[in-house]
């Protein structure tokens, strides 16, 4: 642990050098201490080894931000989310009152290999939709803005025309297509008792 003033005081040879060395060691360790340097900067590293955080002095020098998660030093990242495909855990809180975006793409574009929980905008079928795994695997969640026009217009709801993965209808539960409607080969669409699938 080391902090420094910055400031070479005159002296012996001996002790001149070893209060540069001093200073060398602070910026070395980050001004590494379990409380605040006395002496502050613009821009100072501070390395909390309290809490394990670093922390940046602000422009105006009168307070430290926090540059990684609060216990991240000695951690990957900083404890940081990486910027390609991060893993959360616990709540992910996103405070904004605007929107968020999410990822977006064709049904040819859906992920190779899927996870449970995935979700996306589709913009084939101008859905979004959720991954569960199970038949159908991908299925919309809704929101998807139903109808659709020109402007504000909400005069039609599109269908796609083929059936690309074999589907079950949910029980208790009725389908509706517009046709003509193709189901490829080798794929199945499965009614269950009482339910029903109306083309139209």
């Amino acid at each position: 642990m080391a902090t420094h003033d910055y400031s070479i005081a005159n002296g012996t040879g001996s002790a001149v050098r070893a209060d540069i060395n001093n200073a060398l060691a602070a910026i070395a360790s980050n001004n590494s201490n379990s409380s605040d340097p006395s002496t502050t900067f613009a821009y100072q590293f501070y390395a909390d080894t309290g809490d394990n955080t670093l922390y940046i002095r602000n422009a105006a020098n009168n307070a430290y931000v926090a540059v990684s998660a609060v216990g991240g030093i000695g951690t990957a990242n900083l404890g940081l989310a990486p910027i390609a495909s991060p893993t959360f855990t616990g709540t992910a809180d996103f405070n904004s009152n605007t929107a968020l975006k999410i990822s977006d793409g064709t049904t040819a574009q859906r992920p190779g290999s899927p996870a449970v929980g995935m979700f996306r905008y589709n913009t084939t079928t101008n859905e979004f939709e959720g991954y569960s795994g199970s038949s159908p695997a991908w299925g919309s969640i809704g929101g998807s803005g139903g109808a659709t026009g020109t402007g504000t217009d909400t005069a039609f709801l599109n269908f796609g025309q083929t059936v690309t993965g074999s589907y079950s209808i949910p029980a208790s539960t009725n389908s509706l297509s517009a046709g003509p409607i193709t189901v490829n080969s080798g794929q199945t669409v499965t009614i269950p008792s009482g339910s029903n699938w109306t083309i139209v």
